[in-house]
């Protein structure tokens, strides 16, 4: 397989799971025009290259105030050490190093805000070779990762993949604690598992597990994502954002970048920076033609500060090579 360059028909089940990605292979061989069993098989393909990932997060990752960006200076030759540390905290959902080889940037959810505190105030200022830290706490998510796709079928194509099917009238609405947290984990790793094989990692019947899943999905409890390997998918360049807009203009300017397909992430925040978001580009050479848009969404200018990817080492709790590629570890985050 060449992977460095992403195939039409690669292409087009990618951005399918984008739409619907636990969608059953039957289905989405109705819309594409494959037989099921070369799609499972292209899907596998990719999967076992670390090139996709179909994976999933508890909601509230989303939408909590107990969700920060942190810009962490290191010394030089520390990043090493840091990114180690990180990787093996559940509550660090990303880990980005930047261009200037000397800042980490990470994503962190915590389950409540003394958690979040004691993240901000003990456990990043005592990583080896910390300077300095900046926070970005999150105060509303407008855009995420699961809204972020190919954009290679066309709209027929893509009206023929259906959602989540919604839940059983006689399927049972409050999940056991234990039960649930463990399904989200299971669906953290890999979202398409079959049923029969989480029901038997589980411990229950199988029925219990489509159920299950369709309240969480319905439930608002649950989401589900298909990602990619950028560089493969000739996206390559990443780059993070932290603009600080007036505050009359944030929530128009804010609204206005979700709009624009290269932009991922889009969230206002409490800290050095009212607006962080991220973006995949092409080619580094557009960046400032992208950046001359933002400038003049904002009728008084806004100040830009960019933070250049070079490697991402985690993306939602999975573990990433050198090369950008998903491994299989995992480290889910708090339920």
């Amino acid at each position: 397989m060449n992977q460095n360059t992403i195939s039409d028909d690669d292409a087009r089940l990618i951005h399918a799971l984008q739409i619907s990605p636990r969608a059953p292979w039957s289905e989405l061989s109705r819309a594409l025009s494959v037989s099921p069993t070369a799609l499972a098989q292209r899907y596998a393909r990719l999967h076992d290259a670390g090139l996709v990932r179909v994976v999933g997060h508890p909601t509230w990752i989303n939408t909590s105030r107990n969700t920060a960006f942190a810009e962490i200076d290191l010394e030089p030759g520390s990043l090493a050490k840091a990114t180690a540390i990180l990787a093996e905290l559940p509550m660090a959902l990303t880990l980005d190093a930047t261009a200037s080889g000397t800042c980490l940037i990470t994503t962190l959810s915590a389950p409540n805000e003394s958690g979040l505190a004691t993240l901000l105030l003990e456990t990043l200022p005592s990583l080896p070779g910390v300077r300095d830290v900046r926070a970005h706490v999150t105060t509303s998510a407008l855009k995420s990762g699961e809204r972020w796709n190919l954009r290679v079928l066309d709209p027929e194509q893509a009206a023929r993949i259906g959602g989540p099917r919604p839940p059983r009238p006689r399927a049972a609405r409050g999940l056991d604690p234990q039960f649930r947290d463990a399904l989200m984990a299971a669906l953290g790793h890999d979202a398409r598992t079959p049923a029969a094989v989480l029901a038997r990692e589980l411990g229950v019947s199988e029925q219990k597990i489509h159920d299950a899943v369709a309240v969480l999905l319905h439930g608002q409890q649950f989401r589900l994502r298909t990602d990619v390997v950028n560089v493969w998918a000739g996206w390559p360049v990443h780059i993070w954002y932290f603009v600080d807009v007036p505050p009359r203009q944030l929530n128009a300017v804010a609204s206005a970048l979700t709009t624009h397909p290269e932009v991922r992430y889009v969230g206002t925040a409490a800290g050095p920076a009212n607006l962080t978001f991220d973006v995949w580009l092409r080619t580094l050479g557009v960046l400032h033609a992208l950046e001359a848009k933002i400038d003049s969404l904002s009728q008084t200018g806004v100040k830009i500060r960019r933070q250049i990817v070079l490697r991402t080492s985690k993306r939602m709790g999975h573990l990433l090579d050198n090369e950008g590629r998903f491994t299989d570890r995992y480290i889910a985050p708090p339920a």
